[in-house]
């Protein structure tokens, strides 16, 4: 049987998208970045680096950036419909990837790792569920990993401090959100299980 209090933090997660401009406490975020340092690793390498963002002026720059990066892709037919949004979305002004959180946690892993993307990813689910926990609003950021090697994103991110050594897999915007968090758990669709007894 799952745990009551990990039980309720799965079920009660949601990719929150509207953010309150209050920042958390730090005690909170510390909490939340140590169990993403606890997260499983391939061989235990332990190769994931977090950088948290809860600089005001780096979080409004981020957003510059991804703006520009954004309405400079050219639309093309065949683009997921939700990168297309992004795209017409920044050509008609500026576009927030974090949704105003005021914490944003990016996370990383070394280049040519073969096990990078489920290092990383496992890191994240361990993040958002103690997010979760905490009563603390949170979304998986994704937009990093897909455009990480536009030029002015990979300047941002020296800037925070990704070395050359180290690609962005994603990101997690952390903070309170602006309605109350819907807590039943939502009916679940697909995630087929079959057991074979």
């Amino acid at each position: 049987m799952i745990r009551a209090g990990l039980k309720a933090a799965v079920l009660q997660r949601r990719s929150t998208r509207s953010y309150t401009g209050e920042q958390v406490p730090e005690e909170l975020i510390e909490e939340i970045v140590e169990a993403g340092r606890h997260a499983p690793s391939a061989t235990n390498g332990q190769k994931t680096h977090f950088f948290v963002v809860r600089n005001a002026e780096k979080l409004a720059e981020l957003k510059t950036v991804m703006t520009g990066v954004l309405a400079g892709i050219p639309a093309e037919k065949g683009m997921p419909p939700t990168l297309l949004s992004l795209i017409e979305r920044a050509n008609q002004g500026e576009v927030d990837v974090t949704y105003g959180a005021p914490t944003l946690i990016v996370t990383t892993n070394e280049k040519g790792s073969m096990n990078a993307a489920a290092d990383t990813a496992v890191a994240m689910e361990n993040m958002m569920l103690t997010a979760s926990a905490c009563g603390l609003a949170n979304c998986w950021i994704n937009q990093f990993l897909m455009l990480r090697d536009a030029p002015a994103l990979k300047a941002f991110f020296a800037g925070i401090g990704v070395t050359p050594n180290l690609a962005v897999y994603g990101a997690l915007s952390v903070g309170y959100a602006t309605e109350p968090l819907e807590t039943a758990p939502l009916p679940r669709k697909g995630n087929i299980i079959t057991y074979i007894r």
